[in-house]
């Protein structure tokens, strides 16, 4: 083979390797092209189910808040019959009647019901659109088909529960009688909260819905997957891709508990102590102690679960599953957890009626430094003006007041 024939086979390979180099990158261009779009379209699914699913989730948080019971407010329309006020109507005065006053509160009965009514159409309507999203894109979850079928099936039976107890409080006045002061309260509040426990769970479900579908989309490209979540109580379920399931945080469960009877022991401690004939105790500060003691939260009667305890140098504060907490001193020298708790009662339109505080309170006084106990009644009401101040250490009175409330101001 001549030097002509050589050169002639090394430009035809030559030719070949380039056409096949080029086919091979037009391939893998192709390649990564379909992949950058496949991902573009998982980023804008999952974008979709994150919108539907913020509105989904604001109509559920409104059901749920929309589920306190409207008594006080009900209440307060009688303040006018109880208080003998009077109403013009044309050029004469009369007072108000019982039964209009009544039928105001009765108002305000129906607009809490058709609130709950209103925001649980608004959810079914935000899950229906959740299901159109996702059969709209069948094709890129087809792996999370069982999950979806599961959630709606679970949906379903919550939405079931929600409609019937909220049809409930719609008839409640036709079942009792349109005198709602003669209602059954804990009926009434068991209702709500079994729709509150609806809405809550349809929201759990759909969090963990987000999760798997998060997963499914996004979490290879990131490298980054979102936990199962856990729960603190065995009768509340996980969503997963096996179903419904328990998922127990055991450990998280463990450590409530510790922090549950640190709390009772804490206000059992400060009932002991402020009880006669060791101390004084006004009303609302001895319902509050013996709420906790009972493990049922002062604020919105819901068992009390301490989520949290936070401790500082001088300060604590128990934080609560349901929203609320405790917040008070720390006295480290002696090693025990003292109180100041204040609450004030008001009427609509008048003011406050009633202040009362007690409790630990550190002093400015460097004679002081253990602190003081500190008992104060001021009512508006009764024209009355009560103080007590005790060297938290002894015990000792360093100051006392008990006389009409007007006398007081005018020493001020």
């Amino acid at each position: 083979m001549n030097s002509f024939d050589i050169n002639l086979y090394t430009f035809i390979a030559t030719i070949a390797i380039a056409v096949l180099g080029w086919i091979f990158a037009l391939w893998l261009q192709g390649k990564n092209i379909k992949q950058q779009h496949k991902i573009q379209i998982k980023y804008d699914i999952y974008k979709q189910f994150v919108q539907i699913h913020k509105e989904a989730q604001d109509t559920l948080s409104k059901l749920g808040a929309s589920t306190g019971t409207p008594f006080i407010l009900m209440e307060s329309s009688m303040i006018p019959f109880d208080l003998k006020l009077k109403k013009q109507f044309k050029d004469v005065w009369l007072p108000y009647s019982e039964s209009e006053c009544v039928f105001e509160g009765e108002q305000k009965w129906t607009s809490y019901v058709q609130d709950i009514k209103r925001f649980y159409s608004e959810f079914s309507n935000k899950n229906v659109s959740l299901l159109y999203v996702f059969e709209d894109w069948t094709a890129a979850l087809g792996s999370l088909i069982p999950a979806k079928d599961t959630l709606f099936k679970e949906i379903s039976l919550l939405q079931k529960t929600i409609n019937e107890q909220s049809d409930l409080l719609q008839m409640y006045s036709v079942k009792s009688g349109h005198d709602w002061r003669k209602w059954d309260r804990a009926e009434i509040q068991k209702i709500a909260d079994n729709i509150r426990d609806g809405a809550y769970g349809i929201g759990c479900y759909l969090g963990d819905f987000m999760v798997l579908v998060h997963n499914e989309l996004l979490a290879k490209y990131f490298k980054q997957k979102r936990l199962t979540r856990k729960t603190l109580d065995p009768k509340y379920k996980v969503l997963t891709m096996n179903g419904i399931v328990e998922n127990v945080d055991h450990e998280k469960f463990e450590q409530m508990k510790i922090y549950k009877n640190i709390l009772i022991a804490l206000a059992q401690e400060n009932l002991d102590r402020a009880l006669p004939p060791k101390g004084t105790i006004s009303p609302e500060y001895e319902r509050f102690l013996r709420s906790v003691i009972a493990g049922v939260c002062p604020s919105c009667n819901n068992p009390i679960e301490v989520f949290d305890m936070e401790k500082a140098e001088n300060s604590f504060c128990f934080n609560y599953i349901c929203g609320h907490s405790w917040k008070g001193f720390t006295i480290q020298e002696t090693i025990s957890i003292k109180e100041l708790y204040k609450i004030k009662t008001a009427r609509p339109g008048f003011g406050w009626l009633r202040k009362v505080v007690q409790g630990w309170k550190p002093s400015g006084d460097p004679k002081l430094n253990k602190g003081v106990d500190v008992y104060m009644d001021v009512n508006r009401e009764k024209n009355e003006y009560h103080q007590i101040v005790k060297e938290h250490q002894t015990e000792n009175i360093l100051h006392e007041e008990h006389e009409p409330l007007t006398e007081h101001k005018a020493k001020k």
